[in-house]
């Protein structure tokens, strides 16, 4: 029995995964202002965190803020994240499928160079034009895996800045937006560590070693 517990306990903590908890990026600087958008990574499970660049007022027909190239180098989004980029894949919920009217964002696991804040280790690059003529007028939502695991916690900064974005708002300010402070969605002062969450894979496994051990019990007490 012993044996028993103890090698579903050992299964059970190899197969645990991290969550982590969900942050926020509110304060920006750059050519625009402060409060251009929101930036929020939340965890969808053990190796996918979910990234939305939530631009202020993005509507038609005189959107104020969108995603361009505008070369210097700039790239339309980029962060960094612990670890190897090579196994990372996205997946465009907005725009869909990462298409718009001007062009196509991709994953660059290559990096890319966000002047004046450095290079960073992942990109989201776009195969539009340059200037606010060929402009994303939208909010940038998007889903990032590793299969190794991927966590809210292993977006880290790059020099002063989590993130960086090539933005326009629609006239003359173009050029590097960078988000600088990192909270945590609701509580502020809060510095949380990744909770250990059960894979479902590691409560099934638990729940059959439990039913298994069930069994010999009950063959011994009738024997």
């Amino acid at each position: 029995m012993k044996r028993i517990l103890a090698a579903l306990a050992l299964a059970c903590a190899a197969s645990l995964a991290y969550a982590g908890p969900i942050y926020t990026f509110e304060v920006s600087e750059g050519v625009n202002p402060d409060d251009v958008g929101d930036i929020t990574l939340s965890q969808v499970d053990a190796t996918t965190v979910r990234i939305l660049v939530d631009l202020n007022d993005t509507s038609l027909p005189t959107p104020r803020y969108g995603f361009i190239n505008t070369g210097g180098p700039h790239t339309p989004f980029a962060f960094t994240v612990a670890g190897v980029d090579t196994g990372l894949t996205a997946n465009f919920i907005q725009p869909s499928g990462g298409l718009y009217t001007f062009g196509l964002f991709t994953l660059n696991t290559g990096g890319g160079a966000a002047t004046p804040y450095g290079t960073y280790g992942v990109a989201i690059d776009s195969t539009a034009g340059n200037g606010s003529s060929n402009a994303y007028y939208g909010d940038l939502e998007f889903t990032l895996t590793r299969a190794s695991g991927l966590d809210t916690n292993d977006f880290i900064s790059n020099g002063s800045a989590w993130f960086a974005a090539d933005l326009t708002n629609g006239l003359s300010n173009t050029g590097t937006q960078a988000w600088t402070i990192r909270t945590v969605a609701d509580c502020p002062d809060c510095t949380p560590t990744p909770a250990a969450v059960p894979e479902p894979g590691a409560l099934a496994l638990l729940g059959a070693g439990l039913f298994a051990l069930a069994r010999t019990r009950r063959r011994k007490l009738v024997a």
